[in-house]
């Protein structure tokens, strides 16, 4: 896979935070058919700006056979904003990738129970939420979309909007414990949620109960990608890690998708970090920078990034 060499020298003025690490100390090679664009490439992360889609770090172009969609039915590009959590299925090579599906997957969409922390903190579906900047234009009671990542079982977001559904959303990797499930924080009963396997990707619709802390689910689907661009090769994924038992000892938050076994992590743990490589089966990431915190922050690193790939 030809994935752009992002340089220390290119991020030396952006300072510790945006360290580079090019290589991982992996074992294993390329995936031949990864070479000129053949399979898709699975893309997690937020969008940064337009021209056409910078997603995590990723340029992306799109064309009119694009679909947009969200947890909740069709969208159209207009109605994407910078901010936006991605779920994007691209085909082509990395310098040339078009999207065939952006759908914007909400960690949660649910009604605001709780503001704390001066106003840079509020409650949505049970599960706290740490903005960016003091709450502005929402207060107890409204309704929102949230975007941003899970880190560990609180969501840093990226963009709040009014949520244009009646009914609640959770959406994030699958913890099992006995005969219960949560996905993300929120425990999650009802028809369907108990299928999803431990570590696997859910996005639940239904209702949030806030006496018991339960969302009733209605509707779950379990593939964060459908196949839109083909067999998926290779992932550009953002977000935090969370410890696991298993081999390497971490999963990306939200994900929904297991690491290759020998991948050194340490390093990584409590940074939000930008990661790309070859999808086997298992994400074999093999190139990592870690991002600074902040909305604002990320962007600049991000954009300078997808200039290079271009």
């Amino acid at each position: 896979m030809k994935t752009p060499k992002f340089s220390r020298r290119l991020f030396l003025g952006l300072g510790a935070a945006a360290l580079v690490v090019p290589h991982m100390g992996l074992a294993q090679t390329a995936r031949p058919d990864a070479e000129g664009g053949i399979g898709g490439t699975g893309i997690v992360g937020l969008l940064t700006d337009f021209g056409s889609l910078i997603v995590a770090g990723n340029y992306v172009r799109t064309d009119a056979a694009t679909r947009y969609i969200d947890g909740f039915g069709a969208l159209r590009k207009g109605d994407l904003k910078v901010g936006d959590s991605l779920t994007v299925e691209a085909a082509g090579p990395a310098n040339g990738l078009v999207a065939r599906r952006v759908h914007v997957t909400h960690p949660l969409v649910g009604t605001i129970t709780q503001v704390s922390g001066g106003g840079r903190q509020i409650t949505v579906n049970g599960v706290d939420v740490r903005l960016d900047g003091r709450l502005s234009g929402f207060g107890i009671g409204d309704r929102v979309a949230v975007s941003g990542v899970w880190r560990g079982r609180v969501v840093q977001a990226s963009r709040l909007a009014p949520a244009r559904a009646a009914r609640d959303l959770v959406a994030g990797d699958v913890t099992r414990s006995g005969g219960s499930a949560r996905v993300g924080a929120v425990p999650v009963r009802g028809p369907g949620t108990g299928s999803p396997a431990s570590g696997s990707f859910a996005s639940v619709v239904g209702q949030f109960d806030p006496q018991t802390g339960v969302l009733r689910a209605r509707r779950v689907e379990t593939q964060r990608f459908t196949g839109a661009a083909g067999p998926l090769v290779r992932l550009s994924v953002e977000g935090y890690l969370d410890p696991t038992s298993n081999a390497p000892g971490y999963r990306l938050a939200g994900l929904g998708h297991s690491f290759e076994r020998n991948l050194k992590l340490d390093s990584f743990a409590g940074s939000r970090v930008l990661l790309n490589g070859d999808y086997t089966g298992r994400f074999a990431a093999r190139r990592a920078v870690v991002l600074p915190e902040g909305f604002g922050a990320q962007r600049r690193v991000l954009r300078r990034i997808s200039d290079q790939s271009r």
